[in-house]
C-alpha cells in the first residue's frame, strides 16, 4: 500500500545553443511523491485485526453510536490544507444540517471546498484553519462547545468523549499536534468516531486519507496532543462538540457571502476583524464623540461596515433557498397571521424580530444618521427598514470593548441601550448570539490576522 515515487524534471536544451558545462547546470532536486504513510507503533490502524476487536468492544460498550452517521457521510479532505473544513463538512452531513449549499445540479450538500464563509478558500488553502477560525465557522451552522485544552482536564475530555460516543446526535472534532502522536506534519482536525472504554482508547477518523488511516489512539496521548502551543496562536488546541437545533433561528455575523460592494470593497472575515479589533475603537478615540448620535455616526460611516450592512440581505438569510416551508419556534403568544408571516414561519420570525428592533430608542437615531450622511439607500418600502434594524442590531451587540476608550457618561449611556432586561426573548437571543459571534472574531483576529495560520496539516 505504501510507496515512494521519485520524477525528475528535465529542461530541452536547443542544438544552436553550447552545451553548458557541468559545473554550471542548475542542480533539480527530487521530488518525492507518497502514496500514503505508514502509522506509527502507537498507533492502531481501524481495519487491522486488533482495531475491529477494538471497534467490537466499543459497540459492545454503546460508545459507537455516531460512528454510522458520521462513515455514511465520511469523505477525505481535498486539499492538505482543508483538514478543518472537512470535519466540520463530515458532521454537518451527519447532523443532517438543513441550508447546505449548492454542491453540483439540484443538490445541497456540505462540502469543505464551499465552506468559504468566514475565510476565502484560498485563503484557507495557503494558511489553513485556527483553532478559533474553525470555532467562529462551526457557529454558522450548527451549536458549538468549544473547548480549549488547557481549560480541561483529561477526566473531562473522557466524559465529553462518552457523551458524544454513546449518542448520534452530538459529535466531537478533536484538534490536535500530529507530532505527539509520532506522526509527520504538525496541526489536525479529525471527527472522534468511537470510545474503547476498557482500554481507553478513542478512534479517530482521520481525513487526510490519502496520508494516514483512521486509528485507535490512546486517550492519554490525545490528551496530550491538545497540549503543545500551536506556533502561530501561541495557545493550545482542544476539541469541539458540535450538535443542530433546528429551532435555532440566530442571525450569523460569519454567513456572508464574499462580495465587493459598489466601491470594489472586499467584505470578509478579516476586514471585519481589523474594523471591530482595530479601525473603530481608534477613530472613536481620535473624533472624541461627545454624544451617543456621534458614536453611532463615526461606528456606522465605517467603510467595511457600509460594506457589510449594504450586502447583508436579512431576509434572504433567514430563509435558505428551498427551506422557505421550514417552521421554527417563535416565544410569545399568537399573532396575526398575515400573508407570508404564518406565524411558526421564517418570515413571521423576521417579522417580529424587526418589530423589535423599531421599538429600540436607537431606531429613530440610525435611521436619521442614514438619511443625513447618505452612506445607505434604502430601496425597501417596508415600514420597517431591515437594513437600519440590522444596523441597530449590531449596535446593541457591540463587546464593551469597543468603546473602552470612550468618556465615563457616553459608556453608561451605551450599556443603558445595551441593557438586556427590557429586550424581548427573540431579541436577546440574537443580540447574545451576535455579540458572541463578535467577539470571536475580534478574538481571531487579534491573535491570527498578522500570522499565517495554523493548520499547515498533512505534510
Amino acid at each position: 500500500m505504501f510507496s515512494k515515487q521519485v520524477s525528475h524534471s528535465f529542461e530541452d536544451s536547443s542544438p544552436s545553443q553550447p552545451i553548458p558545462q557541468p559545473q554550471s547546470q542548475p542542480q533539480t532536486k527530487p521530488q518525492v511523491f507518497f502514496q500514503g504513510r505508514k502509522l506509527p507503533d502507537n498507533l492502531i490502524s481501524f481495519n487491522s485485526p486488533d482495531g475491529k476487536e477494538l471497534f467490537k468492544e466499543s459497540l459492545n460498550q454503546g460508545y459507537a453510536e455516531g460512528y454510522f452517521n458520521l462513515s455514511s457521510c465520511f469523505s477525505h479532505q481535498m486539499d492538505p490544507a482543508y483538514c478543518g473544513l472537512s470535519s466540520l463538512s463530515i458532521v454537518l452531513n451527519a447532523l443532517q444540517v438543513k441550508g447546505a449549499p449548492v454542491w453540483k445540479g439540484p443538490w445541497r450538500w456540505w462540502s469543505d471546498e464551499l465552506l468559504n464563509c468566514c475565510s476565502p478558500i484560498e485563503e484557507v488553502k495557503k494558511n489553513g484553519t485556527t483553532f478559533s477560525q474553525f470555532a467562529c465557522l462551526a457557529k454558522c451552522h450548527c451549536d458549538v462547545v468549544v473547548k480549549r485544552a488547557d481549560h480541561v482536564t483529561k477526566e473531562e475530555f473522557i466524559e465529553d468523549l462518552k457523551k458524544v460516543c454513546s449518542s448520534s446526535d452530538v459529535f466531537m472534532v478533536i484538534s490536535f499536534s500530529r507530532k505527539t502522536l509520532q506522526q509527520t506534519g504538525d496541526g489536525h482536525y479529525s471527527p472522534i468516531g468511537a470510545y474503547n472504554s476498557e482500554k481507553n482508547m478513542a478512534l479517530v477518523l482521520d481525513v487526510a486519507r490519502f496520508k494516514y488511516p483512521s486509528y485507535f489512539a490512546s486517550v492519554d496521548k490525545l490528551f496530550e496532543a491538545m497540549q503543545p502551543l500551536d506556533e502561530v496562536t501561541n495557545l493550545p488546541r482542544g476539541y469541539f462538540l458540535l450538535s443542530s437545533n433546528p429551532y435555532n433561528k440566530t442571525i450569523s455575523l460569519c454567513k456572508l457571502s464574499h462580495q465587493e460592494s459598489d466601491d470594489q470593497l472586499v467584505v470578509s472575515w478579516t476586514t471585519l476583524g481589523k474594523t471591530f479589533c482595530q479601525d473603530i475603537p481608534k477613530q472613536l478615540q481620535s473624533e472624541n464623540p461627545k454624544t451617543l448620535e456621534d458614536v453611532a455616526k463615526i461606528i456606522l460611516s465605517n467603510q467595511s461596515l457600509v460594506s457589510f450592512v449594504s450586502m447583508f440581505d436579512v431576509k434572504k438569510y433567514i430563509i435558505p433557498p428551498g427551506d422557505e416551508n421550514e417552521e421554527v419556534v417563535v416565544e410569545g403568544g399568537k399573532g396575526e397571521n398575515e400573508e407570508n408571516k404564518k406565524e411558526g414561519s421564517n418570515e413571521y420570525y423576521l417579522s417580529m424580530l424587526l418589530n423589535d428592533l423599531a421599538k429600540s430608542p436607537l431606531y429613530p437615531i440610525v435611521e436619521s444618521i442614514y438619511q443625513k450622511t447618505k452612506v445607505y439607500q434604502s430601496e425597501s418600502n417596508d415600514q420597517i427598514d431591515s437594513k437600519v434594524a440590522f444596523a441597530i442590531l449590531f449596535l446593541l451587540s457591540s463587546p464593551p470593548m469597543m468603546f473602552s476608550r470612550l468618556e465615563l457618561e457616553l459608556v453608561k449611556q451605551i450599556e443603558r441601550f445595551q441593557d438586556q432586561s427590557n429586550m424581548s426573548a427573540m431579541l436577546k437571543r440574537e443580540v447574545t448570539k451576535l455579540n458572541e459571534e463578535i467577539k470571536d472574531l475580534v478574538l481571531n483576529f487579534c491573535n491570527c490576522a498578522t500570522s499565517p495560520g495554523a493548520c499547515n496539516a498533512c505534510s
